[in-house]
């Protein structure tokens, strides 16, 4: 319990009522009335009337706005509440204690009573308006600061990202390209390339790690690097499965990423392996059904989840002719959402690719980008969306 010397002489700290002089600071003692509450108490609650201010004689609170700790303090004479009392308006955050903490709690009735008496204390409240809008301004002021310094990071992080994919289509006298990559947030998890291969082959590669944001983008950067380490070294299809695997492996956190990598061979073939991944669409000829080749292995990372051995990888091997069509995607495709809640779905999808599959692989990609974004009208973008369309010469 404080004594009243020592409540004389916290209150003769305090911004509130520092100019008063002793004989109406004894009279405030009378009206201070020291209370206590342990760790993870509430002093008041958003939306509560407005009757009591508090000064902190020691310990730690938080301030709660809309149920997010905004604000911490744990500074001696600290005012809290005293808003509500002058515009007799609901309390406009929640106060919690960080830990056990201790106050002098002066009523709206005496709080008026005690200012009708001595003028100064208004003077003393004007103080403690003017630290708090200064702080305000302050705490503002830095997070503005913040807010710019994470969009900063965020446009420079989506550019490296943009940078990863490449920077031409596929031209070549047996396949030519077209591809798209558009992630949810400034920077995604969504990653495809394509790679020439020493014997004329053409590789392409498209991969969709767990979720979105840094750490997804973190992992697909990653998984270009492995590429470009791993093609030249030896291109097949299990070692480069392999070679993913491990960077995934390798990191300290659970993610995982599904993903689609296929050789193109000049000989009318192309050998592929899906990891998790929605199937491929490959249109023979004029035949409107596609064949779908579908994963025959888990996303990469879940191995080192589960109980079941890692992956042994191969590839399974298909035969191209020319007019064939292969369109790979990523499920931010098929699983986008129109206002109603529906899906967009594969078999729209299917379908459009069958009915527009005549044109060029670039007017192909705009076709279902434009339905996609129609079916979609408004809708917030979920996941990221990626799109590769190969057409065989």
């Amino acid at each position: 319990m404080l004594t009243e010397a020592d409540k004389l002489q916290f209150l003769q700290k305090t911004e509130l009522f520092s100019e008063l002089p002793q004989t109406e600071l004894k009279s405030i003692c009378q009206i201070a009335n020291e209370v206590a509450y342990p760790a993870d108490a509430t002093l008041f609650e958003e939306g509560d009337e407005g009757d009591s201010l508090y000064l902190m004689v020691d310990g730690e609170v938080s301030i709660i706005k809309a149920g997010t700790e905004v604000l911490f303090f744990n500074e001696k004479g600290y005012c809290l509440g005293e808003i509500a009392l002058i515009d007799n308006k609901p309390r406009s955050a929640t106060v919690k204690t960080v830990k056990s903490t201790q106050f002098l709690r002066i009523t709206r009735h005496d709080f008026y009573n005690a200012m009708a008496r001595e003028p100064r204390i208004g003077s003393g409240m004007f103080r403690v308006l003017n630290d708090k809008i200064r702080r305000d301004l302050e705490i503002q002021m830095s997070a503005i600061r913040k807010e710019i310094a994470q969009e900063e990071s965020m446009r420079l992080a989506a550019e490296v990202q943009q940078s990863l994919l490449p920077d031409q289509e596929i031209s070549h006298p047996y396949v030519s390209s077209a591809g798209y990559c558009r992630p949810a947030n400034s920077v995604g998890g969504d990653y495809y390339d394509y790679l020439r291969l020493s014997d004329n082959s053409i590789a392409i590669f498209l991969g969709d790690v767990m979720g979105h944001g840094y750490h997804s983008a973190m992992v697909a950067a990653m998984t270009k690097s492995c590429l470009q380490t791993q093609i030249p070294f030896d291109a097949s299809v299990p070692e480069v499965m392999k070679a993913i695997t491990r960077v995934i492996e390798d990191s300290q956190t659970f993610i995982y990423m599904t993903c689609c990598y296929l050789i193109i061979h000049p000989d009318n073939r192309f050998e592929f392996a899906n990891a998790g991944h929605p199937q491929m669409l490959l249109y023979r000829g004029d035949n409107g059904d596609p064949l779908e080749l579908e994963s025959s292995f888990m996303p990469i990372g879940f191995s080192r989840f589960s109980e079941s051995e890692s992956e042994q990888y191969y590839s399974t091997e298909v035969g191209w002719h020319s007019g064939d069509l292969l369109v790979l995607y990523s499920d931010g495709i098929t699983e986008a959402f129109n206002p109603d809640a529906e899906m967009y779905g594969l078999e729209r999808l299917k379908a459009l690719i069958s009915e527009k599959r005549h044109l060029s692989p670039l007017e192909i990609k705009a076709e279902i980008l434009s339905d996609l974004q129609a079916y979609q009208q408004d809708e917030s973008v979920n996941d990221d969306i990626t799109l590769v369309v190969a057409k065989f010469l």
